[in-house]
């Protein structure tokens, strides 16, 4: 979905257009090019100046959203391997229940075949135990 579209909540609420604000309207119609003696008039210089201060100001708070912006990008980098890693581990664990109890569930029929049950039974047991084990331990 273009980043340009604006989608209404589940509330009913409209749409609203992402139109930059037009800043100084008063003044866009105005000739940029300054000379010389414009240039040393003392009023042209304080609007020069805080249109300068201006532009710092506002530069120094998206430097601000900048850090902020890096910080929570390296954030989400971090969580998104945590959640990488612990859904491996919960398929091991998962893998590891669902054979300890097939083992289990066939040890009544290996049983009668020695030393087949008694393979099957530790098997079991032991897959079923490593895999309640992973869930537990939880890095």
């Amino acid at each position: 979905m273009p980043t340009d579209e604006v989608q209404p909540d589940d509330a009913g609420a409209e749409p609203v257009s992402l139109q930059q604000p037009k800043a100084r309207r008063a003044l866009s119609r105005l000739k940029r090019e300054l000379t010389d003696e414009e240039l040393s008039s003392p009023g042209v210089q304080k609007l020069l100046l805080d249109s300068l201060e201006r532009s710092e100001e506002e530069n120094a708070a998206l430097k601000r959203f900048r850090d902020k912006f890096y910080e929570s990008d390296k954030q989400k980098g971090v969580l998104e391997e945590k959640l990488k890693t612990h859904v491996a581990l919960e398929m091991v664990s998962t893998g590891c229940i669902a054979v300890g109890a097939a083992a289990l569930v066939y040890v009544p029929v290996a049983w009668a075949h020695q030393p087949d049950g008694g393979i099957a039974l530790g098997f079991g047991i032991v897959m079923t135990i490593v895999g309640v084990a992973a869930k537990w331990v939880r890095p």
